[in-house]
């Protein structure tokens, strides 16, 4: 995978949308994280499966 491709395009759309909403959850929840830790890790996940895949390709 390149950058510019389409799935690399998609995949830095799902990180930033993941990594606003924990931002979000993160001022809108101040008394329970887990929306926002799960949102977070989500979005690293998406981000680092990015990075496997321009690495591996």
């Amino acid at each position: 995978m390149r950058r510019g491709s389409k799935i690399d395009t998609v995949l830095t759309w799902i990180f930033m949308a993941l990594a606003v909403a924990a931002v979000i959850c993160y001022f809108a929840l101040p008394a329970d994280r887990t929306a926002f830790l799960y949102c977070g890790g989500a979005a690293i996940c998406f981000r680092l499966i990015q990075y496997l895949i321009r690495f591996i390709s």
